[in-house]
């Protein structure tokens, strides 16, 4: 009886794929061996390289086949789905092996340089092949991307320090491993890659890459799909589903007013800047935009490089200076859009003088270095995203705005002529 229980546990700690997932590989596998019933070791490596390179594929085939005595030269589907169970639903060791073995290093460990050169081949197959079908979900992808590089060398540090120099290193096993637990990101990838390529189903979340909406039929989008997928991945989790189009400079124009109007309560936003030397950077707002002469914002915001250095700065909570707003304030105070800092040296500042700015030599709010070179901007492009589903107001609250409210630029207009808004000193305060 103990004998048999015995084997019964063996027998389903083997069994690594639900029965549908199972089916799927088994289907896939039926696919390549064709009418001869087996698959050809080059046949394998041909399809793995649709997902790879020629070089991973081989890698790939020869850890399939890994153990077996003696050393195939095709495998039969049952075969196939035995030697994937344990390399794709297994331990984290052999989670590791696998991921060590692909990218070229062995159990003594890895150096940056080729972990690198893996992580660029990942990210390109997910954007260009696994996502390929659904045109990277809106997303442009092209095959020569060079965002990809920076992208994945700011997804191997630890410290996401725009301007740092890569170094190459040997990573131990040990300290890989460590790496490898903290870096979901990398893991998550890498599982949506190889399920891809075998038709396995994989666990967890699955929005890497967002939702566009709202987009114009053609507007020059600045960020590549690489770029989304790296500021996505440093969102909170209920933000990275959808990321609606509000406003950018090539379809709405160049007017503080109506940008203001564009991104005024419509929840989290990311702002997008280009200088005029190509230099990208820009900011994560947490909360929607007010327009009102002091800081708002939560510790969730945060700065971001993306060319030519990738990087993201999160709050050091060294002040609350997260997020700024203001316009035609009786000009007492900075009438423009700021992120971290302090007035008049921010992080990141646009002037109500649409089109121009200015970025910290450093940012105290978020730690993060100058995201120019150039310290007094001269804006090229700007877009805003806003992010997750869209906030919708209550009847009552939209009863209780005026029409002045609702119209921001009118209400600036109205201070220019000196006229107050008599009824703001009559309202009921909100309650809270």
């Amino acid at each position: 009886m103990g004998a048999e229980s015995s084997k019964k546990v063996v027998r389903e700690q083997k069994e690594y794929f639900t029965p549908e997932e199972r089916q799927s590989v088994l289907a896939l596998a039926q696919k390549l061996a064709g009418s001869s019933g087996n698959i050809t070791l080059p046949a394998v490596e041909k399809h793995i390289a649709k997902f790879y390179n020629p070089e991973i594929a081989s890698r790939f085939v020869k850890v399939l086949i890994r153990g077996k005595t003696p050393t195939p030269t095709c495998l039969t589907s049952p075969m196939l789905v035995d030697s994937l169970g344990p390399l794709t639903k297994g331990t984290l060791e052999q989670h590791l092996y696998l991921t060590l073995t692909l990218a070229g290093g062995d159990q003594a460990g890895v150096d940056t340089d080729t972990i690198l050169k893996y992580l660029e081949v990942i990210l390109g197959s997910y954007l260009r092949v696994v996502l390929g079908g659904a045109g990277c979900r809106g997303w442009g992808c092209g095959a020569g991307d060079k965002s990809v590089g920076p992208v994945c060398r700011a997804v191997l540090h630890d410290l996401l320090h725009a301007g740092a120099s890569f170094k190459e290193a040997q990573f131990s096993y040990e300290a890989f491993e460590q790496w490898y637990l903290g870096h979901s990101l990398f893991t998550r990838l890498e599982a949506q890659v190889v399920g891809g390529c075998f038709s396995i189903n994989t666990a967890g979340p699955t929005n890497l890459l967002p939702r566009p909406s709202l987009q114009p039929k053609s507007f020059p989008n600045l960020l590549s799909a690489a770029q989304v997928f790296f500021l996505n991945s440093a969102l909170p989790t209920a933000l990275q589903s959808e990321w609606r189009f509000i406003f950018s400079t090539a379809t709405h124009g160049w007017s503080f007013s109506i940008f203001m109007k564009q991104i005024v309560g419509k929840g989290p936003t990311l702002l997008v800047v280009e200088d005029q030397s190509g230099n990208k950077f820009g900011g994560f707002a947490s909360v929607s935009w007010e327009v009102k002469p002091q800081f708002q914002g939560t510790p969730e915001c945060f700065l971001f490089t993306l060319a030519p250095q990738t990087g993201v700065f999160h709050s050091t909570g060294y002040n609350t200076n997260f997020m700024y707003l203001n316009y035609l304030e009786k000009n007492t105070m900075p009438n423009g859009l700021g992120m971290g800092g302090r007035e008049e040296l921010f992080g990141l500042w646009l002037d109500y003088d649409f089109g121009k700015g200015s970025v910290a030599p450093t940012c105290t709010t978020f730690r993060s270095p100058p995201l120019s070179p150039n310290q007094q901007l001269e804006v090229k492009a700007l877009e805003v995203w806003a992010l997750g589903p869209e906030e919708q107001d209550s009847d009552d609250e939209e009863g209780k705005r005026s029409a002045l409210d609702r119209n921001p630029e009118a209400s600036a207009m109205l201070e220019m002529m000196g006229k107050g808004r008599v009824s703001d000193g009559l309202r009921e305060e909100p309650k809270d």
